[in-house]
């Protein structure tokens, strides 16, 4: 199923896309031009450009109107490190807006293989359906005998049918019963889970995708491509030895807090990312992480106090070690973050060591010291397909209504618990049973699967001042009272409320301005929150992103970007043009949200630290993003109201787009007080 590029001077791509009518039955490849990959080079870049024109002006998410697309990056597939990354796009049921969610793993190169850059699906099936892809043909095929499979399930039978050699991505039961908090599961742990791209996959009745080609890509120079990523492979293995980085490693997650008592900064150098990541993944740090307060405890009212040292401790990879048994990473990585998991006292022969925001958002914000019911959590929810981010403000919501008597014993009967339950701060005991009534959407769980915000406003009673979601989507476990400009990404980005979508401090927690020679951003304590630096910075990571560079790809060494463009893609490019590019792509999703009227900004006040923590290291913040947000909008070419400005669009050359703005709407930025 080799494609053959001809005179095709653009490198390190397959050329073409496949777009998956449902309705139809319709398989149709689009070939693409040289122009097309030099404005928009991969990965949600080239998917926001298609959907943008595919997707009709209020077409309804849940509806055969919306488009799923599956878009690895622009270097998936490739020997480039680090650059693993698919997203999968679509008019989003939790915001209304842009959505796009990151999967790593090996879905991004199986679409590669796939002899396809993307593969888009609209319309919808009657019928449960996968969509097959191999070396010789591909089907839309049956998939009622699926239907109603967790994802694990999905993955084995379709291998089964397949080759243990295919790679699949799937929904669980929250994709088929269409909750807005459902993902798309891959490679058993991996879940591009945010914003309810599961959900736009079960309105299609879309199982699975399965993979099995064999394609082979062109690259502008594969010998020198080997070389680049030996050479930066052989620096993360040398950071990952030094003695430093060895010695501040074995300390470290002891160390919270004393960093707490000198207010010390989560920064971290080179090795001592590459060793921590390399080692031990993104559970390494979570009792650091709640002493200095970037962690929220107890649903952002709570402090360390409430959720001991001791009890964190179980909570990193040290207190997991004794269930690990191996690494699990995505394709081209060095690193290999994730680990499989054997936990015998729970019947587990396999599952995966859950990710920091999925501990600390079952953990310390619903003041749970159980880790075991958090690992059982998240077995749960990768099974059924559910962002176990959303789950956990959902549950930590539920747990202060019914402290205040807004909800009480009775809203939680169910099957398992016909009595019903109270679901109460640092008691476990619920938290399993709660996230199956969500999962199954039965009794109340019905409403709360729908998400924190909606859910929040059916209740009413005052509920709604504990629902910690941003113009609807919940909050990551990143306190923005701790970082303004992570509080300005989460309020203005076209995916709101995402601690991955550009935040220039949050960021700089590594070692920023050494990742990229020719790149680099005003990080002094000032400059840190300036919007003039965070919109730079947004252009920039748009650009990281669509490559398919993993967000920790910033943390780990000096990344030769400009030599892996030539390499792989034959682009020669500049600083200047990275910028332009990720302008491009970042206005283009502002774009979309105003054309969809999805510009909003709805923060809940104690986010804002209003009124403000009592003590703890945040105690007394209170933020003010909207002189940031100005300056971010006017440095990215929108107007006061976040839409893209005609002069700008015409500039980057988007003016297919202007006749949209005569019924674009945006927002009144507020004062947030």
């Amino acid at each position: 199923m080799a494609f053959h590029q001809g005179a095709r001077t653009t490198k390190g791509v397959n050329g073409k896309i496949l777009w998956v009518d449902l309705t139809a039955r319709s398989l149709v490849d689009e070939t693409l031009s040289d122009q097309v990959y030099k404005d928009w080079l991969g990965g949600y870049g080239l998917g926001v450009y298609q959907l943008y024109k595919a997707i009709k002006p209020g077409s309804d998410p849940l509806g055969p109107g919306n488009v799923l697309g599956f878009v690895p990056g622009l270097f998936t597939g490739s020997a480039a490190p680090i650059t693993g990354r698919c997203f999968v796009v679509g008019k989003s049921p939790k915001t209304g807006g842009w959505n796009d969610s990151s999967v790593g793993g090996f879905l991004g190169m199986a679409i590669k293989k796939a002899g396809y850059d993307a593969i888009f699906v609209k319309g919808a099936s009657e019928v449960p359906v996968y969509v097959f892809v191999g070396e010789e043909k591909k089907e839309i095929l049956d998939a009622g005998d699926l239907w109603g499979f967790d994802t694990e399930e999905t993955a084995n039978a379709l291998k089964n049918k397949h080759g243990n050699s295919a790679r699949t991505c799937s929904i669980g039961k929250a994709g088929e019963l269409l909750s807005p908090m459902a993902g798309i599961v891959s490679d058993g742990g991996r879940i591009a889970a945010r914003g309810g791209m599961g959900a736009v996959a079960g309105s299609k009745k879309l199982k699975a995708l399965c993979l099995a080609g064999a394609a082979r890509i062109e690259y502008a120079d594969g010998k020198s491509i080997v070389e680049l990523a030996k050479a930066y492979n052989q620096k993360v293995n040398r950071n990952e030895n030094d003695l430093i980085a060895r010695a501040a490693t074995a300390v470290g997650p002891k160390a919270g807090p004393l960093m707490r008592a000198v207010k010390m900064d989560l920064i971290q150098p080179h090795a001592i990312s590459c060793r921590v990541f390399k080692n031990w993944g993104t559970a390494y740090a979570l009792p650091i992480q709640v002493a200095v307060g970037d962690t929220p405890i107890k649903n952002f009212k709570g402090t360390y106090h409430e959720f001991p040292f001791q009890v964190g401790q179980q909570f990193t990879t040290d207190g997991l070690e004794k269930w690990i048994t191996g690494h699990q990473g995505c394709f081209s990585c060095p690193i290999q973050c994730g680990h499989v998991l054997k936990i015998p006292e729970l019947g587990m022969e396999r599952t995966h060591r859950p990710e920091y925001e999925t501990l600390a958002s079952l953990g310390p914000l619903l003041l749970n010291p159980d880790v075991k019911v958090v690992l059982q959590a998240n077995d749960m929810l990768n099974r059924a397909g559910m962002d176990s981010i959303s789950a956990g403000v959902v549950c930590a919501f539920v747990a202060e209504c019914c402290e205040k008597g807004i909800l009480g014993k009775k809203d939680f009967e169910c099957k398992e618990h016909p009595d019903g339950f109270t679901p109460a701060w640092g008691e476990p005991g619920w938290i399993l049973p709660l996230l199956r009534m969500i999962v199954n959407r039965e009794g109340i769980g019905e409403l709360l699967a729908r998400g924190v915000a909606e859910a929040a406003q059916v209740i009413s009673k005052g509920a709604e001042e504990y629902a910690m979601a941003i113009n609807g989507q919940e909050i990551p476990m990143h306190d923005p009272r701790k970082y303004l400009g992570l509080m300005m990404t989460y309020i203005a980005d076209p995916t709101p409320g995402r601690h991955t979508a550009a935040s220039l401090d949050f960021s700089s927690m590594g070692q920023l301005n050494a990742f990229v020679d020719g790149i680099s951003f005003d990080l002094s304590k000032k400059g840190r929150v300036k919007g003039d630096q965070h919109a730079r910075f947004a252009m920039f990571l748009q650009v990281c992103n669509v490559v398919g560079l993993c967000y920790f790809a910033l943390n780990f060494e000096r990344y030769p970007l400009f030599e892996m463009f030539k390499a792989v893609a034959g682009l020669d490019l500049k600083p200047a043009d990275l910028f332009t590019i990720g302008q491009r792509i970042q206005v283009m999703r502002h774009m979309f949200n105003a054309r969809e009227a999805a510009i909003r900004y709805n923060v809940p006040k104690r986010a804002l630290g209003i009124t403000p923590l009592e003590k703890g290291p945040l105690a007394g913040a209170t933020i003010a993003p909207r002189e940031g947000i100005e300056l971010y909008q006017s440095t990215m070419g929108l107007d006061e109201r976040g839409v893209p400005t005609k002069q700008t669009l015409e500039k980057l050359g988007l003016g297919f787009a202007v006749p949209d703005l005569a019924k674009a709407l945006g927002a009144e930025l507020p004062l947030f007080t």
